[in-house]
């Protein structure tokens, strides 16, 4: 079962979704459900568990950090400097992996923006940066297919795992 699981994984005749769902039927058998728990973060989504950003950010996988990409209201692009980018531009992808596989990009909650919005009116340093106005930020195609390559390298390592646990039964 966990060869064929490897296989499909390889040959993406499946949903990756589909495939995690396997992945956890398998590890049930195996007996190993508790130490792969991010396979139900994975299939369900990270807010489950996570509430608060920094919580969320703190927990979450490597693959699945990415930077936003800021737009202002005419769909203009918005280029931050580091020092912002690093304190704002902390990407939270907590999307279900089902959710990731059907969009082709992600645009972020304002909850997330309106922290922004009102530091930069509050400290900017010039008239241009206190007026500054983040309408949206988003997530592009490419990265999502970066945080899905990150699910399945995640997998295959799970089934190369569980291929071994059985080799050596």
């Amino acid at each position: 079962m966990a060869k064929n699981i490897s296989i499909e994984l390889l040959d993406d005749a499946r949903s990756l979704h589909e495939i995690l769902e396997s992945c956890k039927n398998l590890c049930k058998l195996v007996g190993i459900s508790e130490e792969n728990s991010w396979l139900d973060l994975e299939t369900s989504g990270y807010l489950v568990r996570y509430k608060t950003r920094d919580e969320l950010y703190l927990n979450l996988p490597p693959y699945r950090k990415t930077s936003w990409k800021f737009y202002d209201l005419y769909g203009n692009m918005i280029n931050l400097s580091p020092d912002m980018m690093t304190f704002f531009g902390r990407s939270t992808i907590y999307h279900p992996v089902k959710e990731l596989e059907n969009s082709s990009k992600i645009i972020v909650e304002s909850k997330f923006l309106d922290q922004f919005n009102k530091f930069m009116a509050e400290h900017g340093t010039d008239h241009v940066s206190r007026s500054l106005k983040i309408h949206e930020a988003r997530i592009t195609d490419d990265e999502i297919k970066q945080i899905l390559a990150g699910v399945k390298k995640q997998t295959q390592h799970l089934l190369d795992m569980v291929i071994s646990i059985l080799e050596t039964e």
